[in-house]
């Protein structure tokens, strides 16, 4: 059984040191962000409570006024990872105020993500 960590320490450092060894993996079913790093050969896993997204700074989400829907961020979130994974980074972290920025750089939307959870696991 791997070792367990409930501190956003070690994602913290993994993002300082070798920001480009992170990859974004998936939204697991319990709807918590799953990050891999291939230098320390850790599972980073962070559960969001809020997603916000815009493309450049305009909110994505907003008010609609014809019947079209729009995806909430998550969902949009979600579409990316499925639709383009590599294009998906981390472009901010902190732990201190819990938020971490994520950028897709095929759509070009950016994501802010309020986190309530970081864990980390040594990978078998």
């Amino acid at each position: 059984m791997a070792q367990r960590f409930q501190s956003g320490a070690f994602v913290q450092q993994c993002f300082a040191v070798h920001p480009l060894c992170l990859s974004l993996k998936r939204i697991d079913d319990q709807g918590r962000l799953v990050v891999a790093c291939t230098s320390c050969r850790m599972m980073h896993l962070m559960t969001a409570d809020q997603v916000v997204g815009r493309v450049a700074a305009v909110p994505l989400g907003g008010e609609v006024d014809g019947p079209k829907v729009m995806p909430t961020a998550k969902e949009s979130l979600e579409s990316c990872l499925r639709a383009h994974p590599v294009s998906v980074t981390i472009r901010e972290l902190d732990v201190i105020r819990d938020m971490v920025g994520l950028r897709c750089g095929e759509c070009r939307r950016m994501f802010d993500l309020e986190v309530s959870a970081f864990e980390s696991l040594q990978k078998a």
